[in-house]
């Protein structure tokens, strides 16, 4: 029953495991009133149990991520599925705020697994232009979670209560192990296991961070999500409060803007198919988010932002969000294949933690009158991205592109020669 690597069911169910964050976290967001009042708390401690949530997401793949290195990635997905199963069943059953958010934190921990090892198992089948398509489908199939999640929340909420969401979330943590189990074969060769000897992680952290073109990539992958988590956690503060939009009418734009992820995810996809260079895509989608964010600063300078001149912009960020991450992920793992989830573990906490602060800034920025905050922190993140890529990733970029053209010159002597 094992699923080929090369179907699209493979995708599909590397796909799942990496929607699990944005599935428990947005189908929960409807019910937050309903769980303050059950557990006779206030409606901010739910909120403290969603920052708990990220805690758990950003740091468990730390320790995951190694672990998989060493025992293989399907029996840690399998104990990441079952983590999140549990926990889900745990805040379904939970009696008191503070159980609440003690099964929230380890439900965030068991949805981290299943994205960092996602892409690991990715970069452990795949290469070049292959492992790149397939990280943007995956990213495709992950993108629907956010835009279905709130309404299945809301159906779930009228129909069977807030406990009802957690125990589909737990239920849907059972058919993943189920899945895995089942369709997934071991992705990490024998002879690339690593130790969890103190020394050796180390060696490992060392080799991983001591890499330079890892660090490029990876930072570039890390700024341009600050990008997006800045708009993605004050959207409702932006087309709500600033803009005048209903919660109806938000969330249909909020499901706009995250198909524009899931267009650029696909064109992403079948341009590296086509041969394309990731360059050339990662260096597209870095010009169009700095450019879109600028011009919303100018709108927001101008007084000129609305929800017809916001709206487009924003879905051009997503989409060019979507051109930067597979590539630069790829790119950044491509060094370090035998750590590769060591190496997607650091990515991701990296990743989750600078987005919670991107967060943090944009409400602090937040006037309550302009999106000029939010664009502000935006335009920020993309230019710091853009100087990264710009400065440092870039100039690899043109000595590997010579070093390849002088080899395949020097290939060609050869053969004329002979």
């Amino acid at each position: 029953m094992r699923i080929r690597p090369e179907s699209a069911g493979f995708i599909v169910l590397l796909g799942a495991c990496a929607a699990m964050p944005p599935l428990s976290v947005d189908m929960g967001q409807p019910a937050m009133s309903p769980i303050a009042h059950a557990l006779g708390s206030l409606p901010a401690a739910v909120a403290y149990a969603l920052s708990l949530y990220m805690v758990g997401f950003a740091t468990a793949p730390v320790v995951f991520g190694p672990l998989s290195d060493r025992f293989g990635r399907r029996p840690v997905l399998l104990a990441g599925c079952a983590l999140f199963c549990m926990a889900g069943l745990g805040c379904a059953v939970a009696r008191s705020m503070t159980a609440f958010m003690v099964w929230r934190l380890l439900e965030g921990a068991g949805a981290g697994v299943g994205t960092v090892l996602a892409v690991a198992i990715i970069r452990d089948l795949f290469e070049g232009q292959m492992a790149r398509a397939r990280l943007s489908y995956m990213s495709v199939l992950t993108s629907l979670a956010p835009m279905i999640a709130p309404t299945l929340g809301v159906w779930i909420l009228v129909l069977g209560g807030w406990r009802s969401i957690y125990a589909v979330l737990g239920a849907i943590g059972a058919g993943l192990i189920v899945a895995v189990g089942l369709g997934l074969d071991e992705s990490v060769a024998p002879h690339k296991v690593q130790s969890l000897a103190p020394r050796q992680l180390l060696a490992n952290y060392w080799r991983v961070l001591g890499n330079r073109t890892y660090r490029g990539y990876a930072l570039v992958s890390v700024l341009n999500f600050g990008c997006l988590f800045a708009y993605i956690a004050a959207s409702p503060l932006l087309m709500i409060n600033t803009l005048g939009a209903s919660p109806r009418l938000y969330a249909y734009l909020f499901a706009l803007t995250s198909f524009g992820f899931m267009v650029g995810g696909v064109a992403n996809g079948r341009l590296n198919m086509r041969g394309v260079a990731p360059s050339r895509l990662l260096a597209a989608g870095q010009a169009l988010t700095m450019t879109t964010s600028l011009l919303l600063v100018l709108l927001s300078v101008m007084g000129a932002a609305t929800l017809a001149t916001v709206t487009p912009l924003l879905f051009a960020i997503t989409f060019a969000c979507s051109l930067v991450s597979p590539n630069a992920t790829m790119a950044a793992l491509h060094p370090v294949p035998e750590t590769a989830g060591m190496a997607s573990s650091i990515i991701i906490c990296a990743q989750w933690l600078l987005g919670a602060a991107a967060s943090a800034l944009a409400g602090l920025l937040f006037d309550g009158h302009t999106p000029r905050g939010l664009a502000e922190v935006m335009s920020g993140f993309a230019l710091a991205s853009l100087a990264v890529y710009w400065g440092f990733v870039r100039p690899y970029e043109r000595r590997l592109h010579g070093a390849e053209l002088l080899a395949k010159r020097a290939a060609a002597g050869t053969i004329e020669g002979s």
